[in-house]
């Protein structure tokens, strides 16, 4: 690394999109060895699209805010990736934001700035030609591109040419188009299939905006019966095929031992054929675009649009037989040099083929190779020596890292030179076809090489992945980066962490293969990327990404390009969030354990735990919050869509997975809340022997035979005022750790019996008012506890049992369950001696014994009127409730807040029928603004939505619990206006 007195060198900024595999790869590539070739650095920001649907993508996009003219001199855009969803008339408005640095958009034309374009037109519209001319097709199809991306209209455009040129009409029929907005095979598919049920014959052929969409074509092809390319040829365009990227068929075994494939929308596999294509010069685009750059940095002209040619690729999926394991090979086109070409000629189309790397292999190698070629089609030699040359040539061009495929089009040249000059070509055809046969073991064998690669680098990128996220601080991330990167080739890594928006502090600086730990500590403005100098004795290229959640922007990490651009970049990244999300976990539990433990002393143990149950209370409900109103949205949704899916409807049990699973969802936030005390319970009035007679057979399961399970429930015992479902989780928990205590076997005893709790009666609960009670015992047998772990036995996350056999909250949320009911619990043990834990709950104390259980889920056909005022600051939660309300017949005004809320009340308030509002919001809460309502003169109903309890007085409304679904807010929406009525 240089000092900060190195002379500066321009730097180039880049925006583009990930995953960086294949096309961004490429992109990245181009631009890097650019910038690299003029002496200019590369500082690559790789995010998401501008203003994408899905709120995690959206997060990644902050990386783009790091861009600063500060640290860079002039910016590609890669316009098509970064805008696809907002158009050129939204990136001409973003990027104003980055004046007055020069900028070169890639793709599409960007306001005043040059562009570097590719001749999307021209190249499909030599596809299609090859189509025709080649192939004879007449009846082409054409499944289009997102209409957002510029480059796939003038595809299409390209194929209406080809068509118009050749005289062949335009099938509207056989045009298609999915319904997504990004290139997804899976949604090609499902337009191909829609395309052959309208379509009065099938075509004979189809053009693909490009090589995704094509996967999804030729799957879609297989699965109505036709062959590629025997019934329908397929092209397509970009000369990639992003599978790492689709979910695709895999392998699986059957229970019989035989090999199955897991099917999916798009299955492609190793039959599927080599898809003919037109290679898309993004590479070489991202090279022009770095000159472009440096020459706006210096002032220097640049052209407003430069436009790249394309190659049509040709492959198996046309029809044509190319030679070399799926490679191209120009087999139907023009010599690449001149016929008039000497032997001179063609052996510098050889060393140009081969390009810096035909530097390793021995003077005068392409001449020699001439020579023998010659003789051997004259018949004066056998070829033995030109077969044994070619060979060492391409082992030794291959350990200098030359692909095999860099050898194919300059030898089929070579090969057509000579026998264009000798007079039988039998004898040199048949020597070809040794050559051909010693290319394909070339290939075969760089193949396995590469297979073997990426399988060694997945495994390598796995195995730093489990280190990275395990880590518990900083210390533990930089050691694991410090002895991962290195497996990985990755020279360089910087991990900044924000302390809030803009301002971030280093956490990792990794370089030359060596943990720094010269990093200053004090937070600075992100624009700046590190706070330290960044420089390099020689051009660099790095990478900027993203760290983020879906709840949250954690940072972002710099990486110092080091393996050719692929997934492990993303691989990285995804585990340093993961990572630095656990250790910001880590660190605020210990923060509230160390503020804790500043407040009490270490006699005061009963005030300790209540205390850290309180902070750790804290982050759980937060947490449950943000959760429930997830669960609301899943769970609504799901039991929209079943209602209205046929039962014969294949998506119909993949809705009800759904649905299942946000009701276990829903059920581990429950219990969740329960050790925190901030589950919303449904008390009543609960006859014990009633309830606990009802789970006898349960519990005669649970606990096993080799248990002997007694009961003892007197009929004089008072009611209590309890949650029923809340009591048998507290039993049931209970009885798991006796039969746990007592695995060879004992007794379990359950009993009940009234007592009285007088203000000098103690137990573990702090603070429980004296009265009237009954004692719920559970007593086992088994092996019992020594008084150090009954001192932390109801902490949550303790657990004395192996790994795996327990999470520690059984014991913590019984705790909790009692606690909010308003009771006292105590253990009795001694080791050897068995267990009692006794469960005091209150009978009940100026209330009239009415349930208050939840509103049944039951599906309701009603059908509202009336005005409601949503207020709801979940996006999502707000979108799906109002949807439901309005579907039901009611009139909704919507709010984000109380604030909002309150504003529109006013301008509505003869219309209001009704506040459905959730209770805890930023700005105002819901209590808050009903109690202003209310003291302006406004009375509507009111329904609060909550997923946890809070201290806020809600004066007796109607709540309903998060998550909740469409049938139960319906009915109670319809029961609270029919009250008012």
């Amino acid at each position: 690394m240089a000092n900060g007195s190195a002379q500066r060198r321009p730097t180039i900024g880049m925006i583009t999109t990930g995953p960086l595999i294949e096309l961004a790869g490429e992109q990245w590539r181009g631009v890097g060895d650019g910038a690299r070739h003029l002496g200019c650095d590369l500082v690559c920001f790789v995010g998401s699209e501008i203003d994408h649907p899905e709120l995690p993508k959206r997060r990644a996009n902050t990386v783009y805010d790091l861009v600063s003219p500060g640290r860079i001199d002039a910016l590609v855009v890669w316009t098509t990736r970064v805008g696809q969803l907002i158009g050129a008339e939204g990136m001409q408005e973003y990027v104003k934001r980055y004046a007055p640095m020069p900028m070169v958009s890639v793709e599409t034309t960007l306001a005043q700035w040059p562009a570097i374009l590719m001749n999307n037109r021209d190249g499909m519209e030599r596809a299609v030609d090859h189509l025709i001319e080649v192939h004879g097709k007449k009846r082409i199809a054409f499944v289009r591109g997102p209409q957002t991306h510029a480059g796939a209209q003038e595809r299409y455009q390209g194929y209406v040419n080809a068509l118009r040129k050749h005289g062949i009409a335009l099938d509207p029929d056989l045009v298609t188009m999915p319904d997504s907005f990004i290139w997804e095979p899976s949604g090609a598919a499902d337009a191909v299939r829609k395309m052959l049920a309208r379509a009065g014959s099938p075509p004979d052929a189809i053009a693909a905006a490009n090589d995704d969409f094509a996967m999804g074509v030729v799957s879609a092809l297989e699965e109505q019966g036709f062959r590629t390319p025997e019934d329908i040829a397929v092209v397509g365009y970009d000369n990639h095929t992003n599978v790492r990227t689709h979910d695709l068929g895999y392998i699986t075994t059957t229970g019989d031992g035989q090999r199955a494939r897991v099917h999916r929308k798009v299955n492609i596999n190793a039959a599927t054929p080599g898809f003919t294509t037109v290679r898309a010069p993004f590479y070489e685009m991202g090279f022009r675009a770095a000159e472009l750059a440096l020459a706006l940095v210096r002032g220097e002209p640049t052209p407003s649009a430069q436009t790249m040619p394309t190659e049509l690729i040709v492959r198996r999926s046309c029809g044509c037989l190319p030679s070399g394991r799926g490679l191209h090979a120009p087999a139907l086109g023009p010599l690449n040099i001149s016929e008039s070409a000497t032997a001179h000629t063609v052996a510098d189309h050889l060393r140009s083929s081969l390009g810096p790397l035909s530097a390793e292999l021995p003077d005068g190698w392409a001449e020699q190779l001439i020579v023998e070629l010659m003789a051997a089609g004259r018949g004066e030699v056998d070829g033995a020596e030109f077969l044994y040359l070619l060979a060492e040539y391409i082992r030794a061009s291959a350990r200098a890292g030359c692909e095999p495929e860099r050898w194919w089009p300059p030898l089929f040249d070579l090969y057509r030179f000579v026998t264009a000059r000798i007079s039988d070509a039998t004898l040199i055809n048949g020597l070809w076809l040794r050559v051909q046969l010693l290319v394909d073991d070339a290939f075969a064998t760089d193949a396995r090489f590469k297979y073997l690669s990426h399988e060694r680098r997945d495994q390598t990128a796995r195995e730093a992945g489990q280190r990275l996220i395990a880590s518990r601080d900083v210390e533990e991330l930089s050691s694991a980066l410090a002895e991962e990167l290195p497996r990985l080739g990755i020279p360089g890594c910087h991990v900044m962490a924000y302390d809030k928006p803009g301002i971030a502090r280093a956490l990792v600086r990794y370089e030359n293969g060596e943990l720094r730990t010269d990093r200053p500590d004090t937070p600075f403005p992100a624009t700046n990327l590190t706070p330290y100098p960044f420089r390099r004795e020689k051009p660099f290229s790095a990478l900027v990404a993203p760290l983020y959640t879906n709840e949250d922007h954690l940072g972002y990490v710099i990486f110092e390009q080091g393996p050719e651009p692929n997934w492990i970049y993303e691989a990285v990244q995804q585990q340093l969030s993961s990572a630095l999300r656990g250790i910001r976990l880590m660190q605020e539990l210990k923060d509230a354990r160390a503020r804790l433990e500043e407040r009490v002393g270490e006699t005061e143990a009963q005030l300790r735990h209540a205390q850290k149950m309180e902070a750790i209370g804290r982050l759980t409900g937060g947490i449950a919050h943000d959760f429930n109103n997830i669960l609301t949205v899943v769970n609504g949704n799901s039991e929209m869509l079943l209602r209205r899916t046929p039962p014969d409807d294949p998506r119909r049990t993949a809705i009800e997975d759904i649905g299942h699973a946000g009701e276990r969802a829903a059920n581990l936030t429950r219990q969740l809340l329960a050790f925190t005390r901030q589950q919303v319970l449904h008390p009543e009035s609960l006859d014990l022997k009633r309830n606990l007679t009802k789970v006898h057979s349960m519990l005669r399961t649970l606990v096993g035979d080799h248990i002997e399970l007694e009961m003892d429930l007197p009929g004089d015992v008072a009611r209590v005022w309890a949650d029923a479902g809340q009591v048998e989780q507290i039993l049931f928990n209970l009885a798991v750790n006796s039969r746990d205590a007592m695995p060879d076997g004992g007794t379990l005893r359950i009993s009940i019996e009234n007592a009285t709790l007088g203000h000098g009666d103690t137990g573990r609960i702090v603070g429980v008012r004296p009265g009237e009670y009954v004692v719920m015992r559970v007593q086992d047998t088994g092996s019992g506890m020594a008084p150090d772990v009954q001192a932390q036995v109801f902490e949550p996350y303790f657990t004395t049992k192996p790994v795996g056999k327990g999470t520690g909250l059984g014991l913590s949320t019984v705790f909790g369950i009692v606690q909010q009911s308003g009771g006292q619990i105590e253990v009795i043990s001694a080791p050897g001696e068995g267990t009692t834990v006794e469960v005091y709950l209150p009978v009940p104390y100026e209330h009239d014994g009415t349930p208050e259980a939840p509103c049944a889920r039951r599906i309701t056909s009603h059908q509202g009127a009336g005005t409601v005022l949503l207020v709801e600051d979940d996006a999502q939660v707000r979108i799906m409730t109002r949807r439901s309300l309005e579907t039901a017949g009611y009139a909704v005004i919507e709010a984000s807040d109380g604030q909002e809320a309150l504003q529109l009340a006013t301008a509505h308030r003869s219309t209001i029928d009704l506040v459905l509002t959730d209770v805890v919001m930023p700005k105002m809460g819901g209590p808050e603004l009903v109690r202003l309502l209310r003291s302006t003169g406004a009375a509507p109903a009111v329904i609060y939505m909550s997923g946890y309890t809070t201290d806020e007085v809600l004066d007796g409304e109607v709540l309903i619990t998060k998550p909740y679904v469409e049938s139960e807010l319906l009915e109670r929406v319809r029961e609270v206006l029919a009250q008012e009525a």
